[in-house]
């Protein structure tokens, strides 16, 4: 859910990016946001976002290679590991290939993914697959600006389309992202930014959980440094150091 949270605030910037320099994109008035969706009934949980989106060749070339190799060899490496390692796993997996969306086949049968460029005059598409090696991909109707992803999760899952387990991951891991997340309609994240906000406002462990969001972290800050001034600009700076070496782990995040 994290990673899928943070592919679609990733589009959504990158649709603000577009917007910025001046390109003419779909349906201009949808508002930024993540939405959530849950179905117990049908077992599914959709993500759905009102970004950038993406053509079929962009489906192609962005999931296209996962679902030929890369979830196999996912799957395949983490049923080597042990419980304890599973988590390793993943976010080495995640970090090598560069994509979140592996995650989604750790607990769905099939996935859906229905996008729509935000370049005018894109067609909607839809692309599929349950990660055994191959994928289809065809014409979509009623699709919105950007992406929609629909996963039908295992019975072994179904947990994660419980909404309080979805609202507990959300806030733990994704209440900093800077567009607003709706759990079935409710909004669920903190939109302000906390350097904006008076320190007298803000907790320590807000600080930390922000602190771990921010730099993909599992360690407590050693130091937070909070820095303002006001002339020449106005500048607002909220700066971590962390208790743990990252690169000696080799992340290669520094």
């Amino acid at each position: 859910v994290r990673e899928l949270i943070s592919n679609a605030s990733d589009a959504l910037e990158k649709l603000r990016h577009l917007q910025a320099t001046g390109e003419t994109i779909m349906s201009p008035e949808l508002e930024p946001k993540i939405q959530i969706t849950t179905n117990e009934a049908e077992n599914t949980l959709t993500i759905t976002d009102t970004g950038v989106g993406m053509s079929k060749a962009e489906l192609v070339e962005n999931l296209g290679t996962i679902a030929r190799s890369g979830s196999k060899a996912f799957l395949d490496q983490l049923k080597e590991k042990s419980p304890s390692e599973s988590g390793d796993a993943l976010t080495g997996i995640i970090g090598k290939f560069g994509v979140g969306f592996y995650s989604a086949f750790m607990v769905a049968d099939k996935v859906e993914v229905f996008s729509q460029s935000a370049i005018s005059g894109s067609e909607s598409h839809l692309w599929r697959s349950d990660g055994s090696g191959s994928y289809e991909i065809a014409p979509a109707t009623g699709t919105e600006r950007g992406s929609k992803i629909v996963i039908h999760l295992k019975d072994s899952c179904k947990e994660f389309g419980a909404p309080a387990r979805l609202e507990s991951i959300i806030r733990r891991y994704s209440n900093f992202v800077s567009f607003p997340i709706l759990l079935n309609g409710e909004p669920v994240n903190t939109v302000q930014a906390l350097w904006t906000k008076s320190e007298s406002e803000v907790t320590d462990e807000e600080y930390t959980e922000f602190y771990k969001f921010i730099a993909n972290a599992f360690d407590e800050p050693a130091y937070r440094i909070i820095f303002k001034a006001d002339a020449p600009i106005e500048l607002k700076t909220l700066f971590f150091i962390g208790s743990t070496h990252t690169e000696k782990f080799g992340y290669a995040r520094l």
